[in-house]
């Protein structure tokens, strides 16, 4: 079992290093390893997708291979943004915190700390509403085109974000500054909470929000959240290193 999944792994690298695709039989030349080998795990690899074929029977790697370093990498970003949130929880101990990515065209809460609870941050899977949260600012304002016509499309402005907001002008100009200040607020909050929300940043694209609220915060107390908030909009994932790595029977 050990040895068939290493050889596995060694025919998924090879196919890796060949973008145009490459056939059984030369797979089975680089790995030094019997055609009928590589036939048989090619097999069993293209039936779960993480190879598949293409013209003249060349293989490419298979759509499972993305769908699974997406999740790796999901999973890497929840725990760097579990790790923000705690530190923020150090210097304000009553702040609401979430942490929201934008999956499936929608905003989706994965972390939350609520306002004033005095506990620990908990898994959450909640859909945000795009008009009525400085989440949904950042994202209206860093996310690509395409996908902010998505959002926009799966979330009419209807007429309670005509209500918050008065006029769609007013939030696209709350959409501006907040490109431009790099965090949102949001101009019907209540004045006696200072909430606020800061894109992060992964390998030059818009990963996710994070969002703190802090009651009765004004003044210099406000612009040290803020200054603290944006040294976190750079998201530094370390990638973990092969070397070390072995299997045991």
């Amino acid at each position: 079992m050990v040895q068939s999944f290493s050889r596995c792994i060694e025919i998924l690298k090879i196919i890796a290093d060949f973008p145009d695709g490459i056939r059984l039989a030369e797979i089975a030349r680089i790995a030094k390893l019997n055609y009928t080998t590589v036939y048989n795990l090619a097999g069993s690899m293209m039936k779960s997708g993480l190879i598949l074929r293409g013209k003249d029977r060349a293989l490419f790697l298979g759509p499972l291979v993305t769908e699974l370093h997406l999740r790796r990498e999901h999973a890497e970003l929840i725990r760097h943004a579990r790790g923000l949130m705690r530190e923020l929880i150090a210097d304000y101990p009553a702040a609401g915190l979430t942490y929201s990515r934008f999956t499936g065209g929608e905003i989706t809460a994965f972390l939350n700390r609520p306002h004033g609870w005095m506990g620990e941050i908990r898994e959450a899977k909640s859909v945000l509403p795009p008009y009525q949260t400085v989440a949904g600012l950042v994202f209206l304002a860093f996310l690509p085109e395409k996908e902010v016509r998505t959002l926009r499309g799966n979330f009419p402005f209807d007429s309670r974000s005509l209500a918050a907001w008065g006029s769609e002008a007013a939030l696209d100009g709350a959409v501006k500054l907040c490109r431009e200040r790099s965090f949102s607020r949001l101009p019907f909050d209540s004045p006696d909470i200072c909430r606020v929300a800061v894109p992060l940043f992964c390998k030059g694209r818009l990963s996710g929000a994070l969002t703190c609220a802090c009651p009765n915060l004004t003044g210099s107390g406000e612009r040290e959240l803020l200054k603290k908030l944006r040294g976190f909009t750079d998201v530094i994932l370390e990638e973990p290193s092969l070397n070390g790595f072995f299997l045991q029977a």
